[in-house]
């Protein structure tokens, strides 16, 4: 859990920077709008099977509906069909995608 508000504050500290705001609140400000219209444009758009968002080349966000399945129980060879699920997947582009390989 450290890390992730080691991360947030980074990250608040690099938007501070570059858009040469004042304090770290007005930062963290911005960062919450971003996510918070990223995350309603996601929900308006998740009934809708292939939907992307990109954004530039950090990555980009997609919307996939996968269907049920018929799977057998494994004692009581009872056959089941499995829920339908939405998927909201995140794919990484340009700088993050080549440096994701260890070699």
């Amino acid at each position: 859990m450290r890390t992730s508000l080691r991360g947030r504050e980074e990250l608040a500290a690099r938007v501070q920077q570059a858009l040469a705001l004042h304090t770290k609140k007005e930062a963290e400000t911005v960062m919450d709008a971003v996510v918070t219209a990223l995350e309603a444009t996601l929900l308006i758009n998740l009934q809708t099977d292939g939907f992307t968002l990109k954004l530039g080349s950090f990555g980009k966000f997609y919307v996939r509906h996968k269907p049920g399945t018929c799977r057998k129980i494994g004692f009581s060879g009872v056959t089941i069909q499995t829920k339908a699920l939405r998927k909201v997947k995140f794919i990484s582009l340009g700088n993050l995608r080549r440096q994701e390989r260890v070699d």
